[in-house]
């Protein structure tokens, strides 16, 4: 195991089937901290079916919050594979780090940004009104007009054909980035084309799933992407050029 991350920020250490997290104390209260709190597994059905589609290829997963999913899925991956992820608020991106860490992985590519159809930057809710961590529902926000400026953070934005370096075969991209879902396949083109990969996305109201639907096959033309199902809130759409 590496060297312990110094980490300002008080946390737990919980464990699942999967492995170990690093839970800051902020977060209690929250559904995923809750789970770990209690060994149980978040989103364990999409968990299960994305070990059986990530054994040949990169894989594009994020915002990765804590690193809840990384125990479970970069085991199952081949060792000469990617992982890239992305977490751009500074306690999340430090705990998933620490996640990492505990569970001696190796092969993943994590980095303090978030992920849009253009590099840039934007603004990040991360606070509620009385000061206390969103956790997961941290969101980017255009109007700031009624919100106190120490409720929100400046985050960098790229893009994920920026990540994912062009010689790389992508087999899933798992975008749940609070409604910013399009505009990051946008700026996955690219990779989209490239590789074709299995796509989920979180939203699994009808609308949703048919707006995810209509973006992709305007985005890669001919790969005739359909949706297969929804598990667990996440819209799973596969190439079928036929």
């Amino acid at each position: 195991m590496s060297e312990q991350i110094a980490l300002d920020f008080d946390y737990r250490i919980e464990a699942n089937e999967y492995g170990f997290y690093c839970v800051p104390t902020d977060y209690s209260g929250r559904e995923i901290a809750d789970l770990l709190a209690a060994g149980e597994v978040y989103e364990p059905k999409t968990l299960r079916l994305f070990r059986r589609l990530i054994t040949k290829g990169d894989v594009v997963s994020g915002g990765t919050f804590i690193g809840d999913f990384l125990p479970a899925l970069r085991p199952a991956m081949d060792t000469n594979t990617v992982f890239y992820t992305f977490e751009p608020v500074p306690m999340s991106y430090a705990a998933a780090r620490e996640t990492i860490r505990l569970n001696g992985l190796t092969g993943i590519d994590l980095r303090p940004v978030g992920v849009g159809a253009e590099p840039g930057s934007a603004t990040m809710l991360v606070k509620r009104p009385g000061g206390g961590a969103i956790s997961a529902g941290n969101r980017i926000i255009q109007d700031t007009t009624d919100i106190a400026e120490d409720r929100t953070i400046e985050i960098e934005i790229t893009t994920i054909d920026r990540i994912v370096p062009e010689d790389r075969k992508v087999c899933l991209v798992h975008l749940d980035v609070e409604g910013f879902e399009k505009q990051a396949l946008t700026g996955a083109k690219r990779v989209l084309n490239n590789s074709r990969p299995t796509v989920v996305c979180e939203g699994g109201k009808p609308w949703q799933v048919r707006d995810y639907l209509a973006h992709l096959n305007d985005l890669v033309p001919g790969a005739n992407y359909r949706h297969m199902g929804t598990i667990e809130h996440n819209a799973i759409y596969r190439s079928d050029p036929g």
